[in-house]
């Protein structure tokens, strides 16, 4: 059974209504869920009660999924700024290969049509491209798809009111993509076990000694290489 991580940003309820949707669709097509928040580092005094409910993501989500699903809200064209500090939170996960051949999905909201969520989708889409991930977009060979969502780089919704206008359409698209997307995490599993490396530096999966300090399981780096996020951020 795949298991997929469900991440959201959300300061009024939609992103966290999208990811209930999602949970749903994904036990609808076999998969096994878990939906938690980011911490919000902007309005965090003004969040609602619906948004606040999952549990704020942590590491070993991130470790214990096959799949990753990110999911912001347009602002200003760009992910939120607490996706953003999500993102870079784990970036040393990420350069120590604990991300690698996961799949990966973005998803994005808007309070208006052409108010960024190609853009939003893109960028979330960078993230797991960096990450190592298998990017799983929604893509044009769909018809249903096309037809109810018609964005083939991620998943995304206007919004009315600052709610998902019609939860039944989504709930459809959501579990069209979910189908493809599980089915590719399930095909992916035996090249993680693979290359499966954990979110620590240095942990090892077979037996053998740890690596020298700076190198993940079966990567080699450079000794100049940065392997830490003050090395590799500003």
């Amino acid at each position: 059974m795949a298991r997929v991580l469900v991440v959201f940003s959300s300061v009024f309820g939609a992103n966290a209504q999208l990811a209930q949707l999602t949970e749903a669709a994904l036990a609808s097509v076999g998969a096994q869920a878990r939906v938690r928040r980011v911490r919000e580092i902007v309005m965090d005094d003004v969040v609602r009660p619906e948004a606040a409910e999952a549990e704020i993501v942590s590491a070993e989500d991130l470790d214990w999924a096959d799949g990753i699903v990110l999911t912001s809200p347009s602002h200003t064209g760009l992910p939120s700024a607490s996706v953003k500090a999500f993102i870079d939170e784990h970036h040393d996960s990420a350069v120590h290969g604990t991300f690698v051949n996961k799949t990966f999905a973005a998803m994005a909201t808007s309070g208006f049509a052409h108010a960024g969520q190609e853009r939003v989708v893109d960028s979330l889409n960078a993230v797991g491209a960096a990450w190592g991930c298998v990017l799983v977009p929604p893509s044009t060979a769909d018809p249903t798809i096309n037809k109810l969502d018609g964005n083939p780089f991620g998943l995304s919704f206007v919004l009315s009111h600052g709610r998902l206008p019609d939860s039944e359409v989504a709930a459809e698209v959501l579990r069209e993509y979910f189908r493809r997307f599980t089915a590719v995490t399930e095909a992916l599993a035996p090249l993680r076990a693979a290359t499966s490396r954990g979110s620590a530096p240095g942990k090892v999966t077979d037996g053998a000694a740890g690596p020298a300090s700076g190198e993940a399981t079966g990567v080699r780096r450079p000794a100049h290489e940065p392997t830490t996020i003050a090395d590799q951020l500003n």
